[in-house]
């Protein structure tokens, strides 16, 4: 026991380096500035019903990158898309893509897990959550109707009014000190100073109270329990024999990458945690393809996951998303892993 707790323990220890946390640090300031900043109305009317198609699809699988959604934070917007009138493709592609694909899962995807598997990731969750909102707008197209929007549980609130320019400015100046980070230390201070000055010029203490609020909001409910993923992944190198992993998911074949798919539709993993706990099953011989699989299907999906989205869109509906996460992300990961791993 005292051996597990160890290397628990040290899982963390060799995890949270000061680079590492630098930049934890700035990635969720800017996450509590989109909460706090940007409309979410300003991004959802791109694929409300009036939307054309294609410009539906193609924001539907993008905005989680500057909605910054999890799991568990896209089923409210979701809901609101469904009720809003949004087509079954466009809402589809927005549950699956946006936790694949926000800030937090992309930062944490290319620093832990290497280039690869994060542009492996970032490409592969759009392409897929176009592909299975298309299919399912093919398949249930024609009974989607208004009086079938009567969900009234979720409510998406939009923000500031501010002028887009300093919008754009503020967020420019946070990635780039994201992006600079310990690597370019003078490019980081230069910027850090910069938006000072934008802070002082251009916003209300109000606003930037209420800013760091929702800084520290997300770091109540994300930081926990991402150190918890972190230590269960350090236990996991020590009890999952290393044998094992590379039997079950060592190579890239179809049995392997849908194991991995099944196993992350149907387990929860909280934002971020997906990470370090793909990283400890890499060490233990899992192949990169069945790694991809579990990122692609995990943090889209689990039970509570399953058990909302069935409330909003019906057993069938959601029974069939199911089927064509789990599916897709198997085949998906496969024929990358073939390709290019």
């Amino acid at each position: 026991m005292m051996e597990v707790l160890l290397a628990g323990w040290q899982f963390l220890l060799d995890y949270f380096t000061l680079p590492r946390v630098i930049t934890l640090t700035i990635v969720f300031f800017i996450s509590g500035a989109i909460a706090q900043f940007l409309s979410q109305g300003a991004v959802l009317k791109y694929f409300g019903p009036n939307a054309k198609k294609s410009t539906a699809f193609t924001m539907a699988s993008v905005s989680g990158m500057i909605l910054t959604v999890c799991s568990c934070s896209v089923l409210p917007m979701f809901a609101s898309i469904w009720k809003k009138g949004a087509g079954i493709g466009p809402a589809v592609t927005f549950l699956f893509s946006g936790p694949a694909i926000n800030i937090l899962a992309i930062t944490f995807t290319f620093s832990f897990l290497g280039i690869g598997l994060g542009i492996s990731r970032v490409v592969t969750a759009i392409i897929l959550a176009v592909v299975i909102g298309l299919l399912m707008h093919v398949l249930f197209y024609k009974s989607e109707t208004e009086d079938s929007r009567n969900s009234n549980m979720f409510h998406v609130n939009d923000s500031s009014d501010r002028p887009m320019w300093q919008n754009v400015m503020f967020f420019i100046t946070l990635l780039v000190m994201l992006l600079a980070g310990m690597n370019l230390p003078w490019v980081t201070a230069t910027f850090l100073i910069f938006l000072i000055v934008q802070l002082v010029l251009f916003f209300e203490r109000d606003e930037l109270w209420d800013w760091c609020l929702e800084t520290y909001d997300l770091v109540k409910k994300i930081v926990p329990l991402f150190v918890v993923g972190i230590f269960v992944a350090g236990v996991i190198t020590v009890l999952i024999p290393e044998t094992f992993m590379s039997n079950a998911a060592g190579e890239n074949t179809f049995a392997a990458t849908f194991l991995a798919s099944i196993f992350g539709a149907f387990m929860y993993f909280a934002t971020l945690t997906e990470v370090p706990i793909v990283q400890s099953f890499l060490d233990l011989g899992m192949a990169k393809g069945p790694a991809l699989a579990l990122l692609l299907a995990g943090p889209s999906m689990s039970l509570p996951n399953m058990i909302i989205v069935g409330r909003v869109m019906g057993l069938k509906k959601t029974l069939t998303y199911i089927a064509l996460v789990t599916f897709i992300s198997a085949t998906a990961a496969l024929i990358t892993g073939i390709v290019f791993f």
